[in-house]
């Protein structure tokens, strides 16, 4: 491991190469997990496991063992009593060109990284927020899966970054609210909560997936203009790595970090305790 912290495999070995003509550098043809990792505990591992699984299926791409990715994080992360494993898979080595080669092997990279700072505080404070002038494009073939093409969220935090302190809302080219810049995005009215839907765009994360399993009667998936911001009670981000974050201010709207919310902040900790 080096001083930063820093511990790479690529396809099982210590290394941070990767060959030119994979198809994840040059295409963006793979996808992508991000795992808490706490005393060698991956955060959630059934749940991202399944996602990466489904993302395999939409891609066509081979899904590695479980027993092999399980065994990489965990040397990955070996050492940290905390930190972020993340797992990339490609299509392979290929020629060029976008149609792929029959029998291609996927490439694993696994890395750790620090786990992030602040984290704490954000939950008992909260953010502030504001959308983005970036819509996402819709499509459908790829809406909901962690795939590798994330040139919107790079010009989305290019531009945020002249906005300090401001979490980034990222809508749609409809007009519709989809999610924030690292996290999905859940409305409050009453004791109701209200998500965006993830068919044409974003990323079903892996929290919100278990938070819809878990309040499903009180759960609902929606299309969800920024008008309605005017008739919610609460608003909140949530992911697997950053837990639930109140949000207090989307551009000019605001609201008190509620109830619902800190009941929310409750069932993280018990559903992270629980894995």
């Amino acid at each position: 491991m080096s001083e930063s912290g820093f511990e790479c495999l690529v396809n099982g070995e210590v290394s941070d190469w990767v060959r030119a003509s994979d198809r994840g550098f040059a295409y963006g043809d793979g996808l992508f997990e991000t795992f808490a990792v706490e005393q060698g505990r991956p955060r959630f591992w059934q749940a991202h496991i399944d996602r990466l699984g489904r993302g395999c299926e939409t891609l066509g791409l081979a899904m590695p063992p479980q027993e092999l990715l399980l065994r990489e994080v965990r040397t990955a992360a070996t050492g940290q009593s905390r930190c972020v494993v993340k797992v990339v898979l490609t299509r392979g080595v290929g020629g060029r060109g976008y149609a792929p080669a029959e029998g291609l092997s996927t490439t694993r990279v696994v890395s750790s990284h620090p786990f992030p700072d602040g984290l704490e505080e954000l939950a008992r404070g909260g953010v502030r927020a504001r959308t983005c002038d970036l819509r996402l494009a819709l499509q459908p073939a790829l809406g909901g899966i962690k795939h590798l093409n994330r040139l919107e969220q790079v010009l989305a935090a290019r531009e945020m970054a002249a906005h300090p302190g401001l979490e980034g809302i990222l809508v749609n080219q409809e007009g519709f609210l989809i999610s924030g810049l690292q996290a999905n995005l859940f409305l409050v009215v009453g004791r109701t909560l209200l998500t965006p839907r993830m068919d044409r765009c974003g990323i079903r994360g892996v929290l919100r997936g278990l938070l819809l399993r878990d309040f499903k009667s009180r759960a609902e998936l929606r299309r969800i203009h920024p008008g309605m911001l005017e008739e919610v009670d609460e608003v909140f981000l949530c992911s697997a790595l950053r837990g639930i974050t109140p949000v207090t201010a989307i551009d000019e709207h605001e609201w008190r970090i509620g109830a619902v919310t800190r009941e929310m902040q409750e069932w993280f900790e018990a559903r992270k305790a629980a894995t």
